[in-house]
């Protein structure tokens, strides 16, 4: 397919900056205890929101870059695609952690299930990975290997797995497993919703992209008035109920968001100067969505040492730069490097650019 979606690149790059925001504020005002103007208020944890926009994009760019295909040669190459696109950066960049972890006596079994094998409930309690925002990989992972069952066996199995996904979700409501917590979990009706938006958004009038926009800046909106509760947290994944509540709060608007964009897109245009550097910076936002860790790792130490002391909104606008900054130069010389040295079959049919 040759369509290019700089409008949904965009929204990658946005959302993977918000977490990035999101998180510089908490190292500021948790870590470092100093005061932002975003302290205290519903906008202090509303980047978390971009995992979200993150999940509803990763379900519309999978159905959209394979649609037509089926069979099991072509899963497997799905399948083994999206592990050369996700795993080893991921891997290479939580060793420094993992090292570190192992070598304070803080490396669990949990830990390392949850950052090597994508399984994070080894109890009822989510297990972080040693890269923190790993968790959400877990669910990408599980959402990859569903979808690519269903490519292998045709559309039965695929609505046979939302079924039983159905089942384990109702289930998980009631009763309190690992099992249920994790391949059960509210949250991946964002991917679903995704699929979705991309079986649909061609049938839709252009001006529909627009009011759904607007949907979605009023869902947001009215969040941050009335507030959100506790989905911005962990409570949202280890609480079905508050992962109810999530995906209602954000879910929903982040799907409204995604399709406005996808649907007001004019792909009969030449991309202009912004939109290829919006392209550019959403193929760069994975790097900088595992990178800026590391990063605020790194200048929570140093400004902890007192060598370099800021007032709280200057450490998150540096924080934020640093972050954004690191996560491009990995994307250039870390993320590529390893993507043309693991290289797809000869076979492949190219699925692995995913024209957004």
């Amino acid at each position: 397919m040759g369509e290019r979606f700089y409008g949904v690149q965009a929204l990658r790059f946005a959302a993977a900056t918000a977490v990035v925001v999101a998180h510089a504020l908490d190292l500021a005002g948790t870590r470092l205890g100093l005061e932002t103007g975003l302290a205290n208020g519903t906008l202090e944890n509303f980047g978390a929101v971009g995992v979200d926009v993150f999940f509803v994009i990763s379900g519309f760019i999978i159905a959209t870059t394979t649609r037509g295909q089926a069979g099991v040669g072509a899963a497997g190459e799905f399948l083994w695609r999206r592990f050369r696109r996700v795993a080893p950066i991921y891997w290479m960049l939580s060793l420094p952690i993992l090292i570190g972890m192992a070598r304070g006596g803080t490396l669990s079994p949990e830990v390392a299930t949850a950052t090597f094998l994508f399984w994070p409930f080894s109890g009822l309690e989510m297990t972080f990975p040693a890269l923190g925002p790993g968790w959400t990989l877990c669910f990408e992972m599980l959402f990859y290997a569903g979808f690519g069952l269903a490519m292998a066996g045709g559309k039965r199995v695929g609505w046979g797995l939302i079924a039983a996904y159905g089942a384990m979700l109702a289930a998980g409501l009631i009763v309190a497993t690992p099992v249920l917590r994790f391949w059960g979990a509210p949250i991946v009706l964002e991917f679903l919703l995704g699929v979705g938006i991309a079986s649909a958004w061609r049938r839709a009038p252009r001006w529909f992209g627009a009011w759904a926009i607007g949907l979605a800046l009023v869902g947001f909106g009215l969040g941050l008035v009335v507030g959100y509760g506790g989905i911005d947290d962990v409570r949202a994944l280890n609480d079905p109920w508050n992962g109810l509540q999530r995906v209602a709060v954000w879910g929903l608007p982040s799907a409204l968001l995604v399709f406005g964009v996808v649907r007001m897109e004019r792909t009969d245009r030449a991309p202009r100067r912004v939109a290829r550097a919006a392209a550019f910076m959403g193929d760069a936002s994975y790097s900088i969505y595992l990178a800026h860790v590391l990063v605020i790792r790194a200048l929570g130490r140093l400004f902890e040492s007192g060598m370099v002391a800021l007032p709280g909104d200057a450490v998150v606008v540096l924080t934020v730069l640093a972050s954004l900054a690191a996560g491009v130069a990995v994307h250039l010389w870390v993320e590529r490097p390893v993507l043309k040295v693991m290289r797809p079959s000869p076979g492949g049919r190219g699925l692995e650019r995913p024209r957004a």
